[in-house]
């Protein structure tokens, strides 16, 4: 038996449970207590198929049941006996009819929510007598689910969190404790009970009406107002709902807990949590696509929903563009920001990892679903049906992100383009319904009208359309039997139907239209690759890969099929959880706000006993104060005696490290007798007696000009701010801006132009200082200087003192050398850092220095 993933027990929140309560309120109530209008719920409606089912199993149906599928008349021929199965696993959205009404049970449900209620009628009577059970909830993150439960065998502990999916003020208080009871010991699952209206703020108007649709590149009319019109607002609602769960987290944590929150619907709640369990292990995934920064900007509470995500350790992303999205958008809107970096975003207090995990499928569990003989059936149906024809097959949610209509009109001119596949090609689309109120239904309806209105004859029907969701049977035999399979995502996080189609294929190795705008496009690199609102290239992509050669088609199956594998809901899973675990773990050893005041008379005894002494010590910020322009002399005599101390005692070896210049430093400290420096962070470098040596002699220094262009327009629209030109850097400096909080914000601009203009076509980087922007070569560091130095000295104690982020690649390679008995690093400044102690600001720097000089 493998090892478990991890020793933690892993708490999984999501919006909603896997789990629900069923209500049976009896057949002498049903009618007359399941009416929306009398208790704001409704009776879920039996699935067509299921009904079907029923039908043939049980024998005549009741009025209820008595509904002609459109199935049948698709597969008129021939139909499996066995009763097909629900949609109960693995990544596809469940049918909404599941836990049907075919029992007489009745699952209140979320869509019912409505304004107004009889009072006549005491509903909280009704469901304190029923009788209930505990069964799969239809809502939620199926792909979650699957995922999760993929690795549970690993999992020391799981823990679900979230709503039971369905109304819960007409439940009685002892009805409620019940179920909390029974999930809690039976299901593993902690429910989050919230007000009605909460929940209806929260995901039918924030979630639904505002962050839906931005995070999908479709900006509401009038955010604003839908926000803050009064005190009753979705975002308030909001807030609610995600402090209820903050709370019922923080209520049932014990320590070691690997808190895992998942999607937009809960942004605030690793914040919330943070502000009660500041060493809580808290991870944040967005199942969904990260807008750029000038959509995500335009939310009137963008400030508020990126500073609640950042209070997770790690934050994952479907893509890397998504997580490119997200670094952009916290440096532009987030004053906080110290730097962002490809790998995560650095605070005065902590840093955020930020790291791309892209989902998977079970795909072992796939291949169980396909072994079930009614699949088997289905596959043979749909061979009898369409004997001799291409199937073109879809499987799409019924709204405006997923691209059913283009694709529709890119079925129509492909069967225009091509007149030669006229009643040969057959287009099944499945259009799931979905609780988004928009105008789709009917515009797709239209051209699919239209479409079989011009190109249909006697035996040929071009498009079958399914407004409704079939068995998890079907859709694996539609999967398996298809020539093409089309997705055409106007915006998707990560469309997992193009996984499971690759699987189906197996056999055949027929290929995938992709839409360049799915989360897979970056990954399925085998694809045949569209772009959804060019339909002339939609119709020669589904020419091409009707008329692909066998080799060609199975070459790049492969290809799929092995990223797929690679990538499976296992892997996205335990990837996530190891990394949590180790970028909290780093964090809570590198970036903790506790580390302690220095005090150097505790460490005098080891400084008096010590006969080799380095100091390594930072000069603006930490040995002087800063000056509003840059390269101002600002050295003291106060300064220049105290290295003059230290320098005359042989056994101490005393080093300037700084930003400046060679020349600058020169002028400050060149008076100092024996003192070593090194200039522009590490690239020269001045040993003791030596002369200056560049460290960095090959270095492609071609970006410089286009950097200058960029800060020279950065300059002209920031009053007072200035650029500095080195010989290996070059810096923007804000610090004699007109306006300082206009600068800091155009400075966030800036580092944003240089990592999107340059970042990815030149080894640079921009660092935000204390008051500017640095651009420079990757690869220099302070620690590269250090690291030379030490070829000349075996010290056995060590003092390295700094003030900003350019200083703790230094902090970080120092703590690390083993072979030196005593090492003191120390920031300046109680904040996050890689040092282990700190002091308040340069006057404590020059006193500690003082202390030491003082007891040699």
């Amino acid at each position: 038996m493998s090892p478990p993933l991890s020793i933690h027990r892993v708490v999984v929140v999501s919006l909603f449970l896997p789990y629900t309560a069923s209500f049976d309120i009896g057949k002498d109530k049903e009618y007359k207590y399941s009416r929306p209008v009398d208790i704001n719920l409704t009776v879920p409606k039996p699935n067509l198929i299921e009904g079907l089912a029923a039908k043939r199993a049980d024998g005549p149906a009741s009025p209820i049941q008595q509904v002609e599928d459109p199935i049948n008349k698709l597969f008129p021929s021939k139909v499996p006996t066995t009763p097909p199965q629900t949609l109960t696993s693995l990544t596809q959205p469940r049918s909404r009819a599941q836990n049907s009404g075919i029992d007489k049970k009745l699952s209140p449900s979320i869509s019912s929510f409505t304004r107004k209620r009889r009072v006549s009628i005491d509903s909280s009577n009704i469901f304190a007598e029923a009788p209930w059970t505990i069964e799969p909830c239809t809502q939620g993150n199926i792909g979650l689910q699957n995922a999760i439960n993929s690795v549970a065998h690993n999992l020391t502990k799981r823990v679900w969190v979230g709503t039971l999916g369905m109304p819960t003020d007409t439940l009685t208080d002892k009805t409620r404790v019940d179920i909390r009871a029974k999930l809690t010991t039976e299901y593993d699952s902690i429910p989050v009970i919230v007000p009605d209206h909460d929940f209806e703020g929260h995901y039918n108007q924030f979630c639904k009406q505002v962050l839906w649709p931005t995070f999908h590149y479709v900006l509401p009319d009038n955010p604003k107002k839908q926000i803050q019109e009064d005190e009753d607002t979705s975002w308030k609602h909001y807030v609610a709902l995600n402090q209820h769960f903050a709370d019922t987290i923080t209520e049932n944590y014990q320590p070691g807990d690997i808190i895992w929150i998942n999607d937009y619907h809960l942004l605030l709640v690793p914040g919330m949590i943070r502000k009660k369990l500041p060493n809580a292990m808290i991870g944040f995934f967005l199942h969904i696509p990260f807008p750029s920064s000038e959509i995500f900007r335009c939310l009137p509470v963008r400030k508020e929903l990126l500073e609640g995500v950042l209070g997770a350790d790690l934050i994952g992303f479907q893509t890397y563009s998504f997580a490119r999205h997200f670094l952009q958008t916290c440096s532009r809107i987030l004053s906080s920001i110290l730097e962002t970096t490809p790998k995560g975003i650095q605070l005065e207090n902590n840093f955020v990892s930020v790291g791309i995990f892209p989902i998977g499928i079970d795909i072992q569990a796939l291949n169980d679903k396909r072994k079930d003989p009614e699949v088997l059936e289905w596959i043979e149906v749909l061979g009898e049906k369409y004997n001799g024809k291409k199937l073109v097959v879809a499987r799409d949610k019924l709204d405006y992100v997923k691209g059913v209509r283009q694709k529709m009109l890119a079925f129509e001119t492909f069967l225009t383009m091509h007149p030669e596949w006229q009643g040969k090609v057959v287009l099944i689309q499945v259009a799931l319904s979905t609780t988004e109120q928009n105008e789709l239904q009917s515009q797709v309806s239209d051209v699919v009208a239209r479409i079989n209105s011009k190109f249909s004859n006697l035996a040929y029907q071009p498009v079958v359309y399914l407004h409704k969701d079939i068995t998890f049977s079907q859709y694996l035999a539609l999967l398996s039997t298809a020539d093409v399979c089309l997705i055409t995502s106007l915006r998707d996080g990560m469309n997992l139907t193009s996984h499971e189609y690759v699987v189906c294929q197996e056999t055949k190795h027929r290929p995938l239209i992709l839409s360049e705008f799915a989360g897979t496009y970056g990954s399925f690199g085998a694809a045949i690759r569209i772009n959804p609102w060019d339909y002339q290239e939609c119709a020669n992509a589904i020419h091409e890969a009707l008329i692909i050669s066998d080799e060609e088609a199975t070459t790049k199956w492969k290809e799929l099929y092995a990223y797929a594998s690679l990538n499976s809901a296992q892997h996205w899973t335990e990837n996530f959880v190891s990394e949590l675990e180790k970028v909290h773990s780093d964090m809570q050893r590198r970036f903790s706000i506790h580390i302690p005041h220095l005090n150097p008379r505790s460490f005098l005894g080891d400084f008096r006993n010590s006969q080799k002494r380095l100091f390594l010590l930072d000069y603006d910020g930490t040995l002087a104060a800063y000056e509003k322009a840059p390269n101002t002399n600002n050295s003291t005599k106060r300064l220049v005696d105290l290295l003059t101390r230290l320098t005359s005692d042989s056994r101490n070896v005393v080093y300037v490290m700084s930003g400046r210049t060679s020349d600058s430093l020169e002028e400050q400290l060149g008076e100092v007798p024996n003192l070593g420096m090194s200039a522009e962070n590490g690239s020269y470098l001045k040993l003791i007696g030596g002369k200056w040596e560049n460290l960095f002699t090959d270095l492609d220094m071609s970006w410089k000009e286009q950097v200058n262009e960029i800060f020279e327009y950065y300059t002209e629209r920031t009053p007072g701010s200035l650029i500095e030109k080195k010989n290996l850097s070059i810096v923007w400096h804000y610090r004699t801006a007109d306006n300082s909080n206009y600068g800091a914000w155009q400075a966030a601009e800036c580092q944003n132009h240089i990592q999107d203009a340059l970042g990815s076509t030149y080894p640079i980087h921009a660092i935000a200082g204390n008051k500017n922007i640095e651009v420079m070569a990757r690869n220099i560091s302070k620690s590269v200087a250090v690291r030379q130095i030490l070829t000349t000295i075996e010290p056995d104690f060590i003092l390295c003192m700094g003030d900003d982020r350019t200083d703790e690649d230094m902090f970080d390679f120092v703590n690390k050398l083993d072979n030196v008995k005593t090492v003191i690093t120390c920031t300046v400044g109680s904040k996050s850092s890689e040092a282990k102690w700190f002091v308040s600001g340069v006057l404590s720097v020059l006193s500690s220095l003082e202390i030491l000089a003082s007891n040699d």
